[in-house]
């Protein structure tokens, strides 16, 4: 058996997330990929301990200090209801430096989540209990730092914390499941509607993406039968996907 949390989340207007390498035509991500699910709930779980610290240094290298909780996690995932637009405005920034007037043009790309559709982000988290039990933290810190998320990805993701579900699972393997969370695309048969988005892989480090490894995950706009070698948990009424 293994702990899950199951954090609903509401959006409040947009969710900026940016695809790299960034340039001044960075494009948006349209979905929330596991390295912004990390982030999200490491940032109030290090506040837990009195660490402020946003960025490591090592080696002359700079890495997320979400590298710190990183394997308190085995896999983290997103269900969206509601299918996102993305933007991509360019902006004319004007700045006064010593006097002088400057200009300069910038992009704020980002994905547009309000309007008609109710649209609602789910988040599930499965803990590593063997590292739990290693560390400073608790489940219930866990959860705590859950209740306070206040952004997925640049500071303009603003969202609220809806409601946090805990529970324990059993991972089993199945030939056929269904389900509307995201799941790594690899050695499997989708039938229903879904977008495919490479994003970091998550487990290989998180901050240093110039050369991190990059999966292709399947994003399902509804719920989907997926059929393979598969590695599941029931997580309260829904089925998550794990990678194989």
């Amino acid at each position: 058996m293994t702990f899950f949390l199951k954090v609903t989340i509401r959006p409040t207007g947009i969710v900026a997330l940016r695809a790299l390498p960034q340039s001044k035509m960075r494009t948006a991500l349209r979905y929330i990929p596991p390295t912004t699910l990390i982030g999200a709930i490491a940032y109030p779980l290090l506040h837990l301990k009195g660490s402020r610290t946003e960025t490591l240094y090592n080696r002359r290298s700079f890495r997320s200090a979400a590298e710190n909780v990183l394997r308190l996690f085995n896999w983290v995932t997103v269900k969206i209801e509601g299918k996102p637009r993305l933007y991509g405005s360019l902006l004319k920034i004007n700045t006064i430096y010593r006097g002088k007037a400057q200009s300069a043009v910038t992009s704020f790309p980002f994905a547009v989540m309000y309007g008609e559709a109710d649209y609602s982000i789910t988040a599930v988290y499965l803990i590593n209990e063997e590292e739990l039990s290693k560390g400073p933290y608790t489940l219930r810190d866990i959860e705590r730092a859950a209740w306070g998320i206040v952004r997925v990805g640049s500071r303009e993701s603003v969202i609220s914390i809806e409601s946090v579900e805990k529970g324990k699972t059993e991972i089993e393997e199945v030939d056929e499941t269904r389900t509307a969370y995201a799941f790594q695309f690899k050695d499997v048969e989708i039938e229903g509607r879904g977008i495919l988005q490479p994003v970091v892989d998550w487990r290989t480090g998180i901050g240093d993406y110039s050369k991190a490894k990059r999966v292709v995950m399947f994003y399902p706009e509804d719920i989907v039968t997926v059929r393979g070698n598969l590695k599941t948990a029931k997580c309260g009424e829904e089925v998550i996907i794990l990678a194989s």
